[in-house]
């Protein structure tokens, strides 16, 4: 397995839109409506408080209702939402998914470059392809990740043009780039991914699988030029925490769901980790916002305990909290 030197587990938190979310009086801490802005930014500055790594969050975020079903208020943006949650936060971590298409290269380019500014580049995204892994033919599947692949390339050109103040090309981007964030489902996403992605989301596997393909993506990389640590590997984690002791052993699925005592949970985490199966996780929840309160409150304290989680963020960027490379040049980097 090729040699690596991270550190410490890396965390984020994706939002899916489908999250049950409370209804009727208010249940302090949380805001009294879950569907307005200002539940949006308790998540933000709740993630803050645990000093979790970045929000992801889908392009269109619907309101949902206690059995998850969209109505309400219509979809909020996601970088109009982000570009908010900017000012409300000062570490945190933004991400957005994107749909990707080349007709659309110089407008994403420049929106992103402008979220990294607004957050004083705390930038990430993950493009989104319209596909459904499992229902296309390999051909389809290599087709459009070669054309994601090909709008990576071109959105790197844009912000390598703009780091140089080139005339006509996006703002300086404090990060340089965007922290790149994109899934590994099939062979030719695993393959795009290990090229360009900074961070790998690989979904939810059992422990042997899941490190066979840490090592699968970790050599992959290496085989275009990269360092182990040029790239962080997610897992997919729904936790919740339990009222009373689960008993003896291990935190137990329910579905997706994995339930434990805050020891039991950080116990699963810190076993992924150390036997090299990621380098993170990233975390959603099945209701908000109290399974998210009680991982900041409880989990992430065992974390620290642990000393595998930082109880303060090292850097004032994205890309510096996650110990990636820096994408800045020198004449380039705009500091805000």
């Amino acid at each position: 397995m090729p040699a690596t030197t991270t550190a410490r587990l890396t965390l984020g938190v994706r939002l899916n839109g489908t999250e049950e979310r409370p209804t009727g009086p208010p249940h302090p801490p949380a805001p009294p409506d879950p569907h307005a802005y200002p539940f949006h930014e308790f998540l933000a500055t709740e993630l803050e408080r645990g000093r979790l790594d970045a929000l992801l969050v889908p392009e269109l975020l619907h309101p949902t209702g206690p059995i998850g079903l969209r109505g309400g208020p219509p979809a909020l943006e996601a970088t109009t939402l982000l570009a908010a949650l900017a000012g409300a936060t000062d570490r945190l971590g933004i991400a957005v998914t994107t749909t990707a298409t080349a007709a659309h290269a110089d407008t994403l380019a420049h929106r992103l470059a402008a979220l990294d500014v607004l957050s004083a580049g705390r930038t990430g995204w993950q493009p989104h392809t319209p596909a459904h892994p499992g229902h296309e033919e390999p051909e389809e599947d290599a087709l459009r990740c070669k054309h994601t692949g090909e709008l990576i390339d071109t959105l790197h050109t844009l912000w390598d043009a703009a780091n140089r103040h080139l005339p006509a090309a996006p703002p300086p981007l404090p990060q340089g780039r965007p922290v790149l964030f994109h899934t590994a489902t099939t062979p030719a996403e695993r393959s795009l991914a290990a090229r360009h992605a900074d961070v790998v989301l690989t979904g939810r596997h059992p422990l042997d699988e899941a490190r066979a393909r840490y090592d699968d993506l970790k050599t992959e990389a290496a085989s275009h030029g990269r360092l182990p640590d040029d790239l962080l590997i997610w897992s997919e984690l729904t936790p919740q925490v339990t009222t009373r002791p689960a008993g003896r052993g291990p935190a137990r699925h329910r579905g997706d769901v994995l339930t434990g005592t805050p020891a039991q949970l950080a116990d699963h985490m810190e076993e992924r980790f150390e036997r090299r199966a990621c380098d993170g996780f990233v975390l959603s929840f099945p209701a908000l916002p109290a399974p998210l309160v009680d991982f900041v409150d409880q989990v992430v304290p065992e974390l620290w305990r642990r000393g595998l989680f930082p109880n303060d963020y090292a850097s004032s960027t994205l890309r510096g909290n996650l110990g990636l490379p820096s994408r800045t040049t020198p004449t380039g980097a705009l500091h805000a």
